[in-house]
């Protein structure tokens, strides 16, 4: 094996290689795109209303690397101001340094956690360089939660499911030592996605304006349906007071105990009497309110743990006020000519509130009430993508908003070739100069 001389690279240092080499194949290929744009966007504008002033580069960093790349600021003679055109055709503001791609892939990073700072280095791993620090992804993810959204279209609605929860996070630089937030999972029933099944149209709450909690989902679920005095409401919830108040807000809507919270309380007195335990699960399974409450009124006080039977009493007097809430709901809307053959079981309040907590709870971390905010908007926004649009976005597309820019009216047809200047003239052959000395030779040239 002597003859062979030649050194090898590693699959790791051939794998780093091709990567730069992609790189900087991607800056080269994406400079020139966008300045031929530019260039169109020169030769196809409305010659009357937009004035070109200089010529400015400017620098982008983006999924495969930094750019820089020059674009052309024009004069607006209709408001006076300065504007770049194809910032404003691409959607993007030159100025802001991170590609929009970029930057939701950052923000997509925070929201998985488990923090800032882990998701500025998973990004720098990533792309090689350092992009962003983890306090510059922490501000533009603030930033963007708190645009405002909008609905992309209302949907028709017969019966809508509610899972409500609260979250509970501690706050840090704060007199309160935590806050409650209050989150409502709204979905349109379920769907099968191959051996598994999913929430349909799944879609959030989060609530952060003052007043009642109900009156501002009741605004939500306006904005996003079309919803009447036929529509159905079914809402499931821990038991909480403020949750079962939804049947006074809502004309048509039935109210759900959460069965994992009532498994959950019971288990602590009965968990250790088998036979009862297993007739607890049987019933909370197949929704029969009666069923449960039989298993319960089987149940001696002797049988129950000596510290616990006071709270035994206290519980199973709220399960009886409540007994209606335990009852299955298809009944109810079978009774009303619905059909609910598609329809399950409520209850995904808990794993929907798991996905939240890993990302606000875990670690023993701590938040500001703007923060936690801004994290659960985030984390929700990216499962809905399909549902909203940001309120800016909807602003720069054409005929909408005041200040949108119309592709038909920035630019006119082309009756002409450009012939490489501005114009398609030398300057010095227009206006008072062109009778200078340097104008009339020119003029000489040209025969």
């Amino acid at each position: 094996m002597s003859h062979f001389t030649t050194t090898m690279p590693t699959m790791k240092e051939l794998e780093q290689w091709m990567l730069r080499k992609m790189q900087e194949a991607f800056a080269s290929a994406m400079t020139k795109a966008l300045e031929m744009m530019d260039q169109q966007i020169l030769e196809q504008r409305d010659r009357s209303r937009y004035r070109v002033k200089e010529e400015r580069e400017t620098s982008v960093n983006t999924v495969f690397g930094h750019i820089r790349f020059k674009r052309r600021l024009y004069v607006d003679r209709q408001s006076g101001k300065h504007v770049y055109l194809l910032d404003r055709l691409l959607q993007f503001e030159g100025r802001g340094k991170v590609s929009p791609h970029l930057e939701e892939t950052a923000i997509a990073f925070a929201s998985q956690g488990p923090s800032y700072r882990d998701s500025a280095k998973r990004l720098e791993q990533l792309l090689g360089y350092n992009v962003l620090s983890h306090q510059a992804i922490r501000e533009k993810l603030l930033e963007k939660a708190e645009q405002e959204t909008r609905a992309v279209k209302r949907r028709p609605a017969r019966v809508l499911f509610v899972e409500v929860d609260g979250l509970y996070t501690k706050l840090q630089r704060s007199k309160k030592r935590g806050m409650e937030n209050a989150i409502a999972v709204v979905h349109e029933g379920w769907e099968k996605s191959g051996k598994r099944v999913r929430l349909k149209n799944k879609q959030h709450y989060l609530h952060t304006a003052g007043g009642n909690f109900w009156e501002g989902f009741g605004d939500f679920l306006a904005e996003r349906y079309e919803i009447d005095e036929n529509t159905w409401l079914v809402v499931n919830g821990d038991g909480a007071a403020w949750i079962g108040e939804c049947e006074s807000y809502f004309h048509q809507c039935l109210y759900m105990l959460d069965r994992f919270h009532v498994a959950h309380d019971l288990k602590r007195f009965v968990g250790h009497l088998s036979s009862v335990w297993e007739a607890v699960k049987k019933s909370l399974a197949k929704q029969d309110a009666a069923a449960l409450m039989a298993a319960l009124e089987g149940v001696a006080e002797h049988e129950i743990a000596e510290e616990q039977r006071r709270e035994w009493k206290q519980y199973k007097g709220y399960l009886k006020r409540h007994q209606r809430h335990l009852d299955d709901y298809r009944k109810t809307l079978c009774a009303n000519g619905i059909d609910t053959s598609a329809m399950r079981p409520m209850g995904s309040a808990e794993s929907q509130m798991r996905i939240f907590a890993k990302r606000t709870k875990r670690g023993g971390y701590s938040w500001s009430e703007r923060g936690v905010r801004a994290m659960l908007r985030t984390m929700m926004r990216r499962q809905e993508a399909q549902f909203v649009t940001f309120a800016a976005d909807v602003e720069r597309k054409p005929n909408v908003g005041r200040n949108a820019v119309n592709m038909r009216r920035l630019m006119k047809e082309i009756t002409q070739q450009a012939k490489g200047c501005v114009t398609g003239m030398i300057r010095l052959l227009q206006g008072p100069k062109q009778s200078s000395p340097t104008g009339m030779a020119l003029k000489g040239l040209r025969g």
